[in-house]
């Protein structure tokens, strides 16, 4: 990884969790001419719709990359990469999210807390308050994989242009014409995977391996549910102990993803 993409990583994810997302990168939206080439009578995954909503986008991006790196150099990783970056984050401005469900969670207002989560477009139900628990960790245990982690792993494995990829098939979801429920398992393995294995880090190191080993190879398991239980694995919680998880399950992703960080610096060091 070189000096100027570690920069354009640290520049982008201060941006993100310092000021949220913002600006035309995530207000304009660049996609309205692709989007508009698909028909209204069209529903469902079909190829010609993910190549209009990815691969289209993705070659034109690509494009601009190569000529401005031909003009410009290196640099254009850091023009750039860290603007393709910020916009991999996405619209949904996690860290706020995550403020005010706490602030609920901690003041035993659940039902402040599960509008929350709907007004970010989760499912808020839930039969009783551990099964609200489990829902909540699921959802934001996701948000943070595509908010953050997903993008970041692709941009460290394929520069700018992985991290767009990412992004452009996420948002290819909210369209009517979605990827495959199995593409996007695919999209996410890795990256939940590797964050999953982070847990272990601070949490109960043989309990989140066990689970890792148990569940982690598959293509088939809901990566929400992947993820709830690696959760659960590395910071297990007793029944009576339910309004603690919330806590507990936010510091895990907050010490991830400072782990991350500081293994990134460690691979431009090396």
């Amino acid at each position: 990884m070189s000096y100027l993409a570690f920069l354009a990583f640290i520049v982008a994810t201060g941006l993100y969790w310092l000021m949220g997302p913002g600006g035309p990168l995530h207000n304009v939206d660049f996609l309205a001419l692709f989007r508009g080439q698909i028909g209204d009578e069209e529903q469902g995954y079909s190829a010609r719709s993910a190549f209009i909503l990815v691969v289209a986008p993705l070659l034109l991006f690509a494009l601009i990359y190569v000529c401005v790196e031909a003009i410009f150099g290196g640099t254009a990783m850091l023009l750039l990469g860290t603007a393709a970056l910020f916009f991999a984050f996405g619209r949904e401005d996690f860290p706020t999210l995550s403020q005010r469900f706490l602030a609920r969670a901690r003041a035993g207002d659940l039902e402040g807390a599960s509008l929350v989560i709907t007004e970010a477009g989760g499912d808020g139900s839930a039969e009783d308050a551990d099964d609200f628990a489990d829902n909540a960790i699921a959802f934001f245990s996701v948000m943070a994989l595509q908010r953050w982690f997903g993008p970041v792993i692709y941009f460290l494995l394929l520069g700018p242009i992985g991290a767009v990829a990412y992004r452009l098939a996420y948002l290819a979801q909210d369209t009517p014409t979605p990827l495959t429920e199995s593409m996007m398992r695919a999209l996410d393995w890795l990256p939940s995977r590797l964050m999953a294995l982070s847990f272990s880090v601070f949490g109960d190191f043989d309990s989140t391996l066990n689970h890792f080993a148990d569940k982690a190879f598959g293509l088939g398991e809901d990566t929400g549910e992947f993820l709830e239980d690696a959760f659960g694995a590395a910071a297990p919680m007793t029944p009576d102990a339910v309004h603690h998880r919330f806590d507990g399950v936010f510091k895990l992703l907050e010490r991830s993803f400072l782990l991350w960080l500081g293994l990134v610096a460690l691979l431009v060091m090396i």
